[in-house]
C-alpha cells in the first residue's frame, strides 16, 4: 500500500483552485476599506491562493527531500487549517445578498466577520508552519552533533 503525504493535498487544492480562476465569471470582490472600495476579479483570487498554495507544497516537498522530519500533527494542523481557511475567504459570499438593492455595510457584518477571522488564522497557520521549520531544524543539528560526539 502506497502511502500519500498530507502535503499532496495542498498540491491538489492548488490544482483545483487554479481550474476554478479560469472557470469563474466576471463576479468581483469588493472589499471596503475607510472610504475607499477595492475590487478584485474573483479569477485573480482563485490564482493567488493557488499560488500559495502550491508554494507551500513546494516548501513541504523539498523539506522531504532533504528528510528534515517537521511535527506531523502542527502539520496536519497547518495543512487543513489554511485549506480551510481559504474555503471560507474565497466562498462565494454573493449568494447570501440580494443584487437588486446597493448593500450597505451593516449587511455584511457577518460576512465580514468570517472573513477577518479566516485571514487572521490564515496568518497564524503560517507563522506556525515557519516556527515548525525552525524547532525541526534546531532538533535536526542537536542530534546530528550528538552523534558526532559519540563517535
Amino acid at each position: 500500500m502506497i502511502k500519500i503525504k498530507e502535503y499532496f493535498l495542498l498540491f491538489n487544492s492548488s490544482l483545483i483552485l487554479l481550474i476554478i480562476g479560469f472557470l469563474v465569471g466576471e463576479e468581483t470582490f469588493d472589499i471596503n476599506v475607510h472610504d475607499t472600495y477595492y475590487v478584485i476579479a474573483n479569477c485573480h483570487l482563485y490564482w493567488l491562493f493557488s499560488s500559495l498554495l502550491f508554494i507551500i507544497f513546494i516548501f513541504y516537498f523539498l523539506l522531504n527531500i532533504i528528510k528534515i522530519e517537521l511535527n506531523r500533527i502542527i502539520s496536519k494542523i497547518h495543512i487543513f487549517g489554511t485549506i480551510i481557511s481559504i474555503i471560507l475567504l474565497i466562498f462565494p459570499y454573493s449568494l447570501f445578498d440580494n443584487p437588486k438593492e446597493f448593500p450597505l455595510y451593516d449587511s455584511f457584518e457577518y460576512i465580514n466577520i468570517v472573513l477577518t477571522v479566516s485571514f487572521l488564522v490564515l496568518l497564524f497557520l503560517q507563522l506556525l508552519f515557519i516556527i515548525n521549520i525552525f524547532v525541526s531544524l534546531i532538533k535536526k543539528i542537536k542530534s546530528h552533533r550528538a552523534s558526532r560526539l559519540h563517535k
